[in-house]
């Protein structure tokens, strides 16, 4: 699925693959009732560098994808407060923050 070597240090952003977010959510739809907290972790931190590759690479603030992304994020917050904690920048200003930062800070549990 992935081209894993072992020795990323970062996976999820080296992994990262703006091609493949619609992918990637399909799977974890598909698969959240089989995955463990890990493994929802590790690809929900997949899909968030996806998304953040994809912002950059088109110029957009934000797409119909983000919608289906902070529901999943939502439904299991308890998971994903350390991931969003990355992505929040919260010591940062906007504009020295990634394309997803504004998303991430916008969603209601996390405020």
């Amino acid at each position: 699925l992935l081209p894993y070597t072992g020795r990323e240090q970062d996976g999820d952003l080296e992994m990262a693959d703006s091609k493949r977010i619609d992918e990637f959510l399909s799977y974890y739809t598909k698969e959240k009732e089989n995955l463990f907290g890990e493994e929802k972790t590790a690809l929900m931190a997949l899909i968030l560098a996806s998304y953040e590759d994809y912002l950059n690479e088109n110029g957009l603030t934000q797409d119909k994808r983000w919608e289906r992304i902070e529901n999943l994020l939502i439904s299991e917050n308890d998971l994903f407060l350390e991931l969003l904690d990355y992505w929040n920048l919260a010591e940062q200003k906007e504009s020295d923050s990634f394309a997803i930062t504004p998303l991430v800070r916008s969603i209601k549990f996390f405020i």
